[in-house]
C-alpha cells in the first residue's frame, strides 16, 4: 500500500520513508504494538455536498474522524477503517462508495510515551480512506456519550483539508 501511495503522491516519499524501510525489514507495521511506527486507519465519509463526518467519544475532547488500530481480524486497511466507522459513527459499509482501495492520506503523527501502559514514543503513519455516503441522514447513536456532526470540507485544515478540497472540486 505505502510504495503505491508514493506512486501516486510522490512529492511524499521522504515523509514515508521509514514507513517503507519498517515494511520491508521490520515487524508488521500494521501491529498496535510495533514500534518504533506501525500504520493506524480512518474514514474521511463524505456527503454529496462535501461535508466530512466527525466523532467525539467519551473520553475525547476534540471532534475527529472515526479511526484507529488496525485489528488482527481486520482484512485490509480500508477493512480496519470501515470498522471503525461502524463503531464509531455506526455506519454500515452497505452504505459507503470507497473513492479508492488506497488511501486520500497518509500522515505520520507523534505519539508521546504511556509508562503506565509500557508504551514507548512511536509514530502512527495514519491512512485516511475517504468514502462517500449517499446523505446524511444517519440518525442519531445509541451508543452514550457518543456524538457526530457534519463539517465543511473547507473547515478541515492541513494537508488532508487540501486533499478533499481538491477531490471535491474534480
Amino acid at each position: 500500500m505505502a510504495l503505491r501511495y508514493i506512486e501516486a503522491n510522490p512529492e511524499e516519499r521522504d515523509v514515508l520513508r521509514s514507513l517503507i524501510v519498517l515494511a520491508l525489514h521490520g515487524p508488521p507495521i500494521v501491529t498496535p504494538t510495533t514500534t518504533p511506527a506501525h500504520v493506524t486507519c480512518r474514514a474521511a465519509l463524505v456527503s454529496p455536498d462535501w461535508r466530512v463526518l466527525q466523532t467525539r467519544g467519551r473520553a475525547a475532547r476534540d471532534w475527529r474522524l472515526p479511526g484507529g488500530h488496525v485489528d488482527a481480524a481486520d482484512q485490509s486497511l480500508l477493512g480496519a477503517a470501515l470498522r471503525h466507522l461502524a463503531t464509531q459513527a455506526e455506519v454500515e459499509a452497505n452504505a459507503l462508495i470507497p473513492f479508492s482501495v488506497l488511501p486520500v492520506d497518509v500522515t505520520p503523527h507523534p505519539v508521546e510515551a504511556v509508562p503506565a501502559r509500557d508504551e514507548p514514543e512511536h509514530v502512527h503513519y495514519e491512512a485516511t480512506f475517504l468514502l462517500r455516503v449517499a446523505d446524511r441522514a444517519l440518525g442519531q447513536p445509541t451508543s452514550p456519550g457518543v456524538a457526530w456532526r457534519w463539517v465543511s470540507v473547507a473547515d478541515l485544515r492541513g494537508k488532508l483539508g487540501d486533499k478533499l478540497r481538491s477531490e471535491a472540486k474534480a
